[in-house]
């Protein structure tokens, strides 16, 4: 099977799995929002921001270092094994002593910055997740660069289906509330950290390498400051919304988050296929880069595309499968959505540095200017705009991302000569927008507006200048 062909295959499978995720998801919003309060929704949020940041700290960017470093030691078996042993013991080391200080000193560092959230049992339940959620993620990575997409899929939607029964058992039968939520993550995260390493240990060789780990830090701990402003430009919102409203008003906004969320869910997916490719290619000069930038065009189309359908068709899902008190949250939508084919767009742009040893020194510079935007938008507009400003403020920091990984490369990347469509991405997504807007102005009933997006979709197509044979393709390689 041809590398082409590969990819586009295993984006369709994590894709797939990812709208299977999404959909079961969505059909329980409604049981959620009925049984957990705008209040429980924001604790559950809060909790969410926080841990994402911690996690960072405990993986310290040595997930990427088995995504660089995989094709230069999979050729050896005994130095590939000691490769990933290394870093696997490195980050249980990490994780044993982080999260011993964090306990011990709660009441210094986290309780002063989560005022309105007790300690116990909310944080220290998500404090023990972050925990245990190390050594999946690395396992999963690893699936991913052997192109393992059936198996790497099949675990993901176990995951999420036992979260799915525990969070009812909890939430319905239990009614604990938004402890329900995190503990059935706590539970869930434990078990898949203990298959793991059963499943790592059959392979891995127990050490410390010193120049493995020398060699991996030096390419990870540089992309630390940038995953650590990219997590600014994602949750800050939630935080500046506390801050300066309520929980009720955090709860209500990650409602709206969610639905916008899932343009990036498919961009997560099909960049899930594509990093590994991308590498292959680049490591073989003989490659045709142009399937590269065709394959890039083409999903560009497809997440506008999304964002446009899901904005304009999202106060009719509202009805269906939220409850009422939740009705305002359909006002950020759109902006989420956009927000997130930029971010697909970055994902593209991005796996140039990626790949550039030099590139992964300077990624942090674009997402932390995009990181001080968005905070200084989300100060400016959330005391007017409330939940708009914030879903407002990460559509412009992340557009702005996009743009200045995309210069970044044009200069790094110089003799890679890397030669993305970017002009015709970005029209596609402008003129998607503008649709949006337009239909949104417009305010016909369901059929009008079905009618438009129909004709919308056709106008992007012929845009993109793909052609059915080039979309063919990518299923032929």
């Amino acid at each position: 099977m041809s590398s082409v062909k590969k990819t586009t295959k295993n984006a369709g499978i994590y894709g797939i799995a990812q709208i299977l995720q999404a959909c079961i998801g969505f059909s329980l919003l409604k049981v959620y929002t009925e049984h957990l309060t705008p209040s429980d929704y924001g604790i559950i949020n809060m909790v969410t921001a926080v841990t994402g940041f911690l996690g960072m700290f405990y993986l310290f960017g040595l997930q990427g270092a088995i995504s660089k470093y995989y094709y230069e030691y999979v050729d050896d078996e005994k130095l590939f094994n000691k490769f990933i042993g290394t870093i696997i013991t490195t980050v249980l080391m990490i994780s044993l002593i982080l999260t011993l200080f964090l306990f011990s000193t709660h009441k210094f560092i986290l309780d002063k910055r989560l005022e309105k959230i007790n300690f116990y049992p909310y944080m220290a339940i998500g404090l023990l997740t972050v925990a245990f959620s190390t050594i999946f993620p690395i396992y999963q990575g690893i699936l991913q660069m052997q192109h393992k997409a059936k198996k790497y899929v099949i675990q993901q939607v176990t995951v999420f289906l036992v979260t799915i029964l525990l969070n009812i058992f909890f939430i319905v039968n239990m009614k604990l509330g938004a402890m329900g939520l995190l503990l059935s993550s706590l539970i869930v995260t434990i078990t898949t950290f203990i298959y793991a390493i059963i499943m790592l240990n059959k392979f891995i060789k127990w050490t410390l390498d010193k120049n493995i780990m020398v060699k991996s830090l030096k390419y990870a701990l540089p992309l630390v400051p940038h995953t650590l402003a990219s997590w600014v430009s994602n949750l800050a919102d939630r935080f500046i919304l506390n801050k300066l409203k309520n929980l009720d008003l955090v709860g209500i906004y990650g409602i709206g988050y969610q639905f916008g969320n899932i343009i990036n869910m498919a961009a997560g997916a099909v960049n899930s296929a594509f990093v590994p490719w991308f590498f292959y290619v680049m490591k073989d000069r003989k490659s045709d880069k142009n399937q590269i930038y065709k394959f890039g065009t083409a999903f560009v189309s497809v997440y506008s595309l999304g964002a446009l359908w899901l904005s304009i068709l999202s106060p009719y899902i509202f009805k269906i499968m939220i409850s009422k008190s939740y009705y305002s949250a359909v006002a950020c939508i759109p902006y989420i959505a956009f927000a997130n084919v930029f971010n697909g767009v970055y994902y593209f742009f991005v796996s140039g540095l990626f790949y550039n040893k030099t590139g992964t020194k300077y990624i942090f510079i674009t997402s932390t200017i995009s990181a001080g935007v968005n905070v200084i938008l989300n100060f400016l507009l959330i005391p007017k705009y409330e939940i708009i400003g914030a879903s407002l403020a990460t559509l412009i920091s992340f557009a702005l991302t996009s743009i200045m990984v995309l210069c970044l490369s044009k200069i790094i990347n110089k003799e890679n000569d890397l030669k993305w469509k970017y002009k015709t991405m970005y029209f596609i997504v402008i003129i998607s927008m503008i649709f949006t807007y337009t239909i949104k102005e417009i305010q016909l009933n369901f059929i009008g507006n079905l009618c438009l997006l129909l004709i919308s979709t056709m106008i992007v197509y012929f845009v993109s200048g793909l052609k059915f044979k080039d979309i063919m393709n990518f299923k032929k390689g």
